[in-house]
């Protein structure tokens, strides 16, 4: 291991109940541990809440030639000297991939699992080289017309379409992902990117506990991802939020609360 990934840790804060149920919430990319606060302040205060930052975002500073098996390994160090023993995973898009990379590293720690506009990774060899070109297409032109006018363009995509529309959110997401350095957003994308995680297609049908995985009615793409792994994972169930895109969770907090804690007091 290179010297200074001997010295990589997770940052993490916490909120609510310690003596609650751990909840460790898994932001998106360009995203950071307070895209969860006001959710987890309005609504999940009964709950112990371990708020992370994602490797190459926020204060996850990620070194260079780091595994993201190791990345994955130091962050279940973290928790369990701080003593989480057990918790449930709730990811976000890239936070929602890396949720079902850690149940598979550590599945004896994690006794469910939330994806919001999750899905497992792509399917072929073939799918996750274009993806990495396309990724190194992205972060060049990150490059090319700089982070402002980069950051604009991104929530401009069909993806975010809905979310585009509501210029206070925009404002908010604008300010607090210009906190990010690109260069780590690069490695970010080199190491826990779509085209750089494996495929977990295959390991669905395997993965013995509860699975909530919501989308947005107009993400058709991830509504459709979720729909097959719904199909393929032995104990999940996929909800579909009205009117709400790939970010539907900074649109309708409230409705994505109450799956998310409806799915939690039915299954503890």
């Amino acid at each position: 291991m290179p010297p200074e990934a001997s010295n990589f840790n997770w940052h993490f804060t916490t909120f609510g109940n310690s003596a609650g149920i751990p909840l460790l919430w898994l932001h998106g990319f360009l995203g950071s541990a307070c895209d969860w606060r006001s959710l987890v302040e309005e609504h999940f205060t009964e709950y112990c809440n371990i708020l992370v930052d994602l490797p190459g975002h926020g204060k996850t500073h990620l070194p260079k030639e780091l595994e993201y098996a190791k990345l994955l390994k130091q962050l279940k160090l973290q928790l369990s000297l701080a003593g989480y023993h057990t918790f449930i995973p709730i990811g976000y898009s890239m936070g929602g991939r890396i949720a079902l990379h850690l149940q598979q590293q550590f599945h004896e720690s994690i006794p469910a699992l939330i994806g919001l506009s999750t899905a497992p990774g792509l399917k072929t060899a073939q799918e996750r080289q274009q993806r990495q070109n396309s990724d190194t297409e992205l972060m060049n032109k990150l490059d090319r017309v700089g982070f402002t006018t980069f950051l604009k363009e991104w929530y401009e995509l069909p993806l975010f379409q809905s979310l585009y529309q509501n210029d206070k959110q925009i404002f908010w997401l604008m300010t607090t992902r210009s906190d990010n350095d690109p260069e780590q957003l690069k490695r970010s994308l080199q190491c826990l990117g779509n085209g750089a995680l494996p495929s977990l297609w295959e390991k669905l049908p395997y993965m013995e506990l509860p699975v909530l995985l919501i989308s947005g009615a107009l993400d058709q793409k991830y509504c459709e991802f979720n729909h097959e792994m719904t199909a393929q994972l032995p104990y999940a169930q996929h909800e579909i939020l009205a009117a709400g895109d790939h970010a539907f969770h900074l649109e309708k907090p409230l409705e994505t609360a109450h799956l998310i804690k409806q799915f939690l007091r039915r299954t503890f």
